[in-house]
């Protein structure tokens, strides 16, 4: 399923036509760098290889692309610092790298150190367990833990992680909570009973069209795919969210003409099912979602705020 997402109607015409006006004319100078913030072989890897083949192919630019992994684009944003502001250097990271990486002040950078592209497609967040535990619903989750189940619930990153325990206070249940190295590692340690339910993003869809998980709350700031009448965060009382989105980033100060072809050319590869790089995206997350210009900016910027206000309440 194709999407096109400019986090609302009225940026949508703005963005494109904007974006579109800028692009004309622009080529890369140069051969391009593109840092990959993930490790060589896994799925986001090869999305970011296969736009990287798929711009070859349908624009003639040289692309490198280069695997720069480490806290989901932070260690990239770090390398990309003193690179080139003219389009030859830029990466695909993920959109809480910016936000919240940002935000606790640790890495030395803010989201102004560097400039948001285009985003590839929105990770599916949701709260998921066995369907073997019986819970058919959140709150059958919430009902088992006031019996006096122990939940051992893991996280991902630090911000599902925080907003975990906030889900926990505001329903009044304990989660024990256990940080894991990714969504694998997340469906390997549920399948073997070692945790009860966790924040994954998207790895988790095939589990749940088989009937072995279920998906007991969404993520994000809207209804899952497989479980539209999964309640949000906010409906359980929880004024975060885990929107996630790919997304590509180049250094500070871009030149705008760069920012609008790239974020151009590359919309038109994933949003396009016949490209390779749609493909992947169509199977493994269930389609593109092309952000870019004022409306990814304003997300991002939000984000951060959002960020810096979940920190605070964790820390009360």
């Amino acid at each position: 399923m194709k999407k096109f997402l400019a986090l609302g109607a009225i940026a949508l015409g703005y963005t494109v036509a904007a974006t579109a006006s800028l692009a004309e004319g622009w080529t890369p100078p140069g051969p391009i760098t593109m840092h990959i913030a993930f490790p060589p072989g896994g799925g986001s890897d090869s999305q970011a290889r296969l736009i990287a083949e798929d711009l070859e192919t349908r624009f003639g630019w040289t692309i490198a692309p280069q695997n720069t992994p480490g806290k989901a684009g932070l260690i990239m944003a770090k390398e990309m610092q003193d690179a080139p502001a003219d389009g030859t250097v830029f990466g695909l990271g993920i959109s809480e790298a910016i936000d919240y990486g940002m935000a606790g002040g640790t890495s030395g950078l803010t989201p102004e150190d560097v400039t948001p592209i285009v985003t590839t497609t929105l990770a599916e967040v949701a709260f998921v367990a066995l369907a073997s535990k019986g819970w058919n619903s959140f709150e059958d989750l919430v009902a088992a833990a006031k019996a006096g189940e122990t939940l051992r619930v893991g996280a991902i990153t630090p911000k599902s992680a925080d907003v975990t325990y906030v889900l926990g206070k505001e329903v009044g249940i304990d989660m024990n909570i256990t940080m894991v190295k990714g969504g694998k590692a997340m469906l390997n340690a549920l399948y073997a009973g070692d945790l009860d339910a966790g924040f994954i993003g998207g790895a988790h869809a095939k589990g749940v069209k088989a009937g072995e998980l279920v998906e007991l709350a969404s993520g994000m700031s809207r209804p899952l795919t497989l479980t539209p009448d999964a309640p949000l965060l906010a409906d359980l009382g929880v004024p975060f969210n885990l929107d996630l989105y790919f997304m590509f980033f180049g250094p500070s100060e871009m030149e705008d003409a760069a920012r609008a072809q790239i974020a151009k050319a590359i919309s038109d590869i994933v949003l396009d099912d016949t490209t390779k790089a749609g493909t992947l995206l169509k199977a493994a997350f269930g389609g593109a979602e092309a952000v870019s210009g004022d409306a990814l900016q304003t997300f991002i910027d939000d984000g951060y705020v959002s960020a810096k206000k979940l920190m605070q309440v964790v820390s009360k």
